[in-house]
C-alpha cells in the first residue's frame, strides 16, 4: 500500500483534472483595452562584467606563433624574455611573450595604451579609472605590485606604482605557466 501511495504522489504532476465548464462573459464591443506601455532602462555608461579573459590589445592568449605573425604582422623588434626560455614580439601597441610557438603572455604598458588605447576581449578598458572593479571585480589577489584578476587559467594583472598607486602596466597570461 505505501508503494502504491508513494508511485501516486510521484505522478500526482502529471495527472491533469479536467478544467470545470467556465462561463465567460462576452466582451462587449465598448470595451477600450489599456495602451501597452513599454519600459526600458538603458544606460550608455553600463560597463559589462568580463568573466574571462581571451585576449589584450588583440591578442589572444594561446594563439599560436602563425596566427600572432597574421594578426599583428612581423614585430619590430624581437627579444629574448628575461623570465623564460622564450620571445617577446615586440608591437607598437603590445608586447607578446611566445613559448613553445604559442602566445602565453600579454603585456602593455601605460604609454602603449594612451597611444593606442586598450582593450580586453575587445572591450575597452581603462585602468586609471573606478570603473576597472565594475569591470573585472574585487582583486582576486592583491600584491604589493598590483592587482590580479583570475579567469579560469588566465591571469590578469595590472601593475601599480607601490609609492603612487599609478597603473605602470598590465600583463595577460597562462596563470599555469608561471
Amino acid at each position: 500500500m505505501k508503494i502504491v501511495i508513494l508511485l501516486l504522489s510521484l505522478l500526482s504532476p502529471f495527472i491533469t483534472i479536467p478544467p470545470q465548464a467556465e462561463t465567460v462573459p462576452a466582451a462587449s464591443s465598448a470595451t477600450v483595452q489599456p495602451p501597452v506601455m513599454l519600459a526600458f532602462e538603458h544606460s550608455v555608461n553600463t560597463v559589462p562584467y568580463i568573466s574571462s579573459f581571451e585576449s589584450l590589445a588583440g591578442v589572444t592568449l594561446y594563439m599560436p606563433e602563425e596566427a600572432l605573425l597574421q594578426t599583428k604582422g612581423i614585430p619590430p623588434e624581437i627579444t629574448p624574455d628575461p623570465w623564460g626560455d622564450c620571445l617577446e614580439y615586440q608591437y607598437a601597441d603590445v608586447s607578446a611573450g611566445v613559448c613553445g610557438g604559442i602566445v602565453l603572455y600579454v603585456h602593455a604598458s601605460p604609454s602603449q595604451a594612451e597611444q593606442f588605447g586598450l582593450n580586453l576581449n575587445g572591450q575597452e578598458l581603462n585602468p586609471v579609472t573606478a570603473s576597472l572593479q565594475e569591470t573585472l571585480g574585487a582583486p582576486d589577489f592583491e600584491a604589493e605590485d598590483g592587482d590580479v584578476y583570475i579567469r579560469g587559467s588566465a591571469a590578469l594583472k595590472v601593475y601599480r606604482n607601490m609609492n603612487t598607486g599609478e597603473w605602470e602596466g598590465i600583463d595577460l597570461f597562462d596563470g599555469n605557466s608561471f
